[in-house]
């Protein structure tokens, strides 16, 4: 019998999510301006990619600003993933799949309640985004 893949699994290996948590741990590490991120969203989403990465790097500020509290990112190279980069995979899979109580849900556990909106915001246009240059992520669980 075959198990079946939590969204974890699913998500350690699916382009887009590689992408992402990719971008998150450089920018964490060599800050946004790093030209390997942007070449990242370049070779992932093609003619849109800096539309993308802005939206990214526009949804990285708004998660920095109404996090509730200090998040975790593994260091680049790293194959785990962090419980907060799952809630970030999960968070943008939620707004990109239309799953509006698990995209509130990730958003009460993440981020201050005056700034959820703004998040929310920025979320939901990064998933547009990355729908519409062909990036998907797993439906979450």
């Amino acid at each position: 019998m075959q198990a079946t893949p939590r969204h974890e699994d699913e998500a350690r290996y699916n382009d887009c999510a590689q992408m992402l948590v990719n971008a998150w741990r450089q920018t964490m590490v060599h800050g946004i301006d790093c030209p390997l991120i942007a070449q990242q969203f370049r070779c992932g989403c093609g003619a849109q990619g800096r539309e993308v990465f802005t939206a990214f790097c526009t949804f990285l500020c708004a998660l920095a600003v109404a996090q509730r509290r200090c998040l975790t990112v593994n260091p680049p190279g790293q194959h785990a993933l962090t419980t907060d980069e799952v809630r970030m995979l999960t968070l943008v899979a939620a707004a990109q799949n239309d799953c509006p109580s698990t995209l509130q849900a990730h958003l009460s556990w993440l981020a201050w309640r005056p700034l959820r909106k703004t998040l929310e915001d920025s979320v939901r246009e990064l998933a547009a985004l990355l729908s519409n240059s062909g990036q998907r992520l797993p439906m979450p669980v």
